[in-house]
């Protein structure tokens, strides 16, 4: 799936100048980033692509294990020298948590649009951390967290972390991307994923919002289809 993915990824941003890309932190793509990481060691290149944030956990530093931005400093960033002036983050610990959104959309908008967002899926269908019941026209915005992402986020700290609020681009910000792609690997993910993919378009399920998506490519395991009817 990973390499599958990545090639395809990789493929679809060749022909782009300097595209602006949304990646997403978690489990899924781990494998992804590393078939990412090897294609530019092996070239001792790195990529010129800007990138944005999808989300950030309310209170939790860049620096700090568990945050959404030390994932990507641990596994891209700085293995491939990428520079801080090709990145825009959310800074989990700022005091205005409306700026940092203002920001978010400012970048997106000085970049042109964000060319690629690739995209996890919760257990509970949320895309980035927008949850179930968001509204697919807002842009980014701070996320109240449903009981299971902060169930699930106790996995990424190394000490506890009570964490309650998130800052996500939002649906309608993600939805304007010209790609998207969605991974998915292992059996907990097979019943969401149909969900998302054959049951109703709705905010119940955020990532049911794909379906009418024009370019949206799905990636995922076995495990993770095997509930998939078509």
């Amino acid at each position: 799936m990973s390499a599958a993915a990545a090639a395809d990824f990789l493929e679809r941003l060749s022909g782009v100048a300097q595209p602006l890309v949304c990646l997403p932190s978690g489990k899924s793509p781990v494998g992804f980033l590393q078939y990412i990481r090897t294609h530019f060691q092996e070239r001792g290149a790195r990529p010129n692509w800007k990138f944005v944030g999808l989300d950030e956990w309310v209170g939790v530093g860049w620096d700090e294990k568990g945050s959404c931005r030390e994932f990507f400093d641990h596994h891209l960033f700085r293995p491939l020298g990428i520079p801080d002036a090709q990145v825009h983050f959310f800074d989990g610990l700022a005091t205005d948590l409306h700026a940092e959104c203002v920001k978010a959309e400012e970048w997106v908008r000085t970049c042109g649009g964000i060319d690629v967002s690739v995209l996890g899926i919760g257990s509970n269908g949320h895309l980035g951390l927008n949850e179930p019941g968001a509204n697919p026209a807002l842009t980014t915005q701070v996320s109240a967290l449903a009981a299971s992402t902060v169930e699930a986020a106790k996995d990424y700290f190394d000490r506890p972390r009570p964490v309650s609020q998130g800052i996500t681009l939002g649906l309608a910000t993600l939805l304007q991307s010209s790609t998207v792609y969605l991974l998915a690997s292992g059996k907990g993910k097979s019943a969401v994923l149909k969900k998302a993919l054959e049951g109703p378009v709705g905010p119940e399920v955020p990532a049911s919002f794909l379906q009418d998506h024009p370019d949206c490519r799905v990636f995922m395991d076995t495990e993770a289809a095997a509930m998939l009817t078509t």
